[in-house]
């Protein structure tokens, strides 16, 4: 968003600018070749008038020696260094007559004047101008043409005049050129800072909100958002926001105490039933009646293990962190798991090393109720695998197993409380573990196994 920001502030400034700086170039290029055409003319004009025609007309090839081309060579070369140019005398049809510099031999063609043959045609019928195009000196300076016609006493056109020179002010003009670039770049470079710097006002406290929203999306209702310094849109989007996190976090704590009340107030009058039913059950020691006794106990144990799931999802929370070796915790949780596995007739197996810091309890009673999903999902005679890796800079324990995987009403309420396919099942196994990942910032992914059965990875930071 800063580069957005940046970016809109120096486009535009960086596209004026260049549109200003065109139009300026343009402007001040043709004001300055207008001004120094005329100059040239004008000095093309005063050259013509001070040069004997019938001298001129007379100079032959190999008269370079005579007194009379010295005569005339001597003239222009005053006249040259008057008015600051080179000037240059040819017949209507483009060959040397004579030069201030003395660089054309007389009858000589001069190939650069073929750029201005317009021009010369329209000062040999007697119209001065200037030439249209600049040219390049060998001093790297631009140069202007300017032709008059040079008339005989009858008044006709015998010879044109050139006046070739360059003005102290295009040297000028490039530096004026190169400044403006200059300063069209710093403008649009200091625009996008100031931009980017400005931006910083909005983008800061967006990426805060962001980051804060994620937190919440992921379980964390218990961090406040920062204090309020502003008073505009961001501020009252973070006040929302804020308050959103406020009401999320009342919810959740009136649903966990509801749930705690409702499990502590059924546990109380669960101990009672079991302990009767004991003693009911040492009273029909060897009669009929005991297998009743024995299912009554069995139902009981059923509900204690509900009441115990709805404590832990009402309670499960981040509330230390520790280093928590994941090999150690798989081996707990096989030998938690055993006598269901064994009465099952399922193998239970763990693997592998890696360690993450988390609430340990929490932790186990998360990785505890995937093994237990994946034993009763098990066929008999098959294998759980507990394999824990260390990958990426995160922990992670997988729980496999080779039961019939997941149908299409289950993949979309796996972790929805209460849900549950099972005909005893409280439905807050896989969401209490869903909700340990989330407050531990890890993720819990079920999937379809190759060959058959789920794979339910259960991802921590290390």
């Amino acid at each position: 968003m800063r580069r957005r920001f940046a970016l809109a502030a120096a486009l535009p400034a960086l596209v004026s600018l260049a549109v200003l700086g065109l139009f300026a170039d343009r402007l001040v290029r043709r004001a300055l070749e207008d001004e120094l055409g005329a100059r040239l003319v004008v000095a093309a004009g005063a050259a013509a008038v001070a040069l004997p025609a019938e001298r001129l007309l007379r100079l032959a090839p190999g008269d370079e020696g005579g007194r009379a081309y010295a005569a005339i060579r001597g003239r222009l070369e005053a006249l040259s260094a008057a008015t600051s140019t080179r000037l240059l005398v040819i017949r209507p049809d483009r060959t040397a007559l004579a030069d201030s510099a003395g660089r054309v031999a007389i009858g000589e063609p001069v190939p650069e004047l073929e750029r201005d043959r317009l021009e010369i045609a329209l000062a040999a019928g007697g119209r001065p101008t200037p030439s249209q195009v600049m040219f390049e000196g060998s001093d790297g300076l631009l140069y202007k043409s300017g032709y008059a016609p040079l008339f005989d006493p009858s008044g006709k056109v015998v010879a044109v005049v050139g006046a070739d020179g360059t003005a102290r002010s295009f040297a000028t003009y490039r530096r004026f050129r190169r400044l403006f670039a200059l300063l069209a770049v710093a403008g649009a470079l200091v625009g996008a800072l100031v931009a980017a710097a400005a931006s910083l006002s909005v983008t800061r406290p967006i990426t805060r909100l962001t980051a804060a929203a994620r937190r919440i999306g992921s379980g964390d209702l218990a961090t406040p958002l920062w204090e309020r310094r502003r008073r505009d849109e961001i501020g009252t989007l973070r006040d929302t926001l804020e308050e959103m996190r406020r009401a999320l976090h009342a919810r959740d704590e009136d649903r966990e105490v509801l749930l705690a009340g409702i499990a502590h107030e059924v546990r109380n009058p669960l101990g009672a039933l079991d302990l009767f039913a004991g003693l009911l059950a040492e009273e029909l020691a060897g009669r009929p009646e005991a297998a009743h006794v024995d299912r009554l106990r069995s139902e009981l144990a059923a509900l204690e293990k509900v009441v115990g799931e709805f404590l832990d999802y009402a309670r499960a929370g981040p509330q230390l962190r520790e280093e928590v070796n994941l090999s150690d915790l798989a081996a707990e949780v096989v030998d938690l798991c055993g006598p269901l596995a064994s009465g099952r007739q399922v193998a239970i197996r763990a693997s592998g090393e890696g360690a993450v810091r988390g609430d340990r309890e929490q932790l186990r009673r998360a990785v505890l109720n995937l093994v237990r999903n994946a034993v009763e999902a098990a066929p008999a005679g098959s294998e759980v695998e507990i394999a824990v890796q260390l990958e990426r800079g995160a922990g992670a324990v997988e729980v496999r197993d080779r039961g019939p995987g997941l149908g299409p009403l289950a993949r979309g309420n796996l972790f929805r409380p209460f849900f549950t396919t099972k005909e005893k099942g409280s439905g807050l196994g896989l969401a209490l573990a869903k909700k340990v990942a989330d407050a531990h910032g890890g993720t819990l992914v079920l999937a379809a196994r190759p060959g058959g059965g789920t794979v339910a990875r259960l991802e921590l930071p290390a």
